[in-house]
């Protein structure tokens, strides 16, 4: 089964730490599934201030979770 990841900054731009750093935090899982679960309860966990529900992110979040090793093309514009 493929690796799939997602890291917070890819879908919440900026988000920051109780610490005031960047987030660093990324879910790593053997599903799409899993790795959203992971996602929702960091969201919960960590960024509960900035975030009032993390369901309505659920769109955003799951177009930020990719295979690792999977090189997607076709995102830039013609050079």
């Amino acid at each position: 089964m493929p690796t799939m990841y997602a890291r917070c900054n890819n879908f919440m731009s900026g988000a920051i730490m109780a610490a005031g750093q960047s987030c660093k935090f990324m879910s790593i899982g053997e599903s799409e599934k899993e790795v959203f679960d992971q996602v929702i309860t960091h969201l919960k966990e960590v960024h509960s201030d900035k975030v009032d529900d993390p369901m309505e992110m659920e769109n955003t979040i799951k177009r930020c979770i990719f295979t690792k090793g999977e090189k997607v093309f076709g995102t830039r514009g013609h050079s």
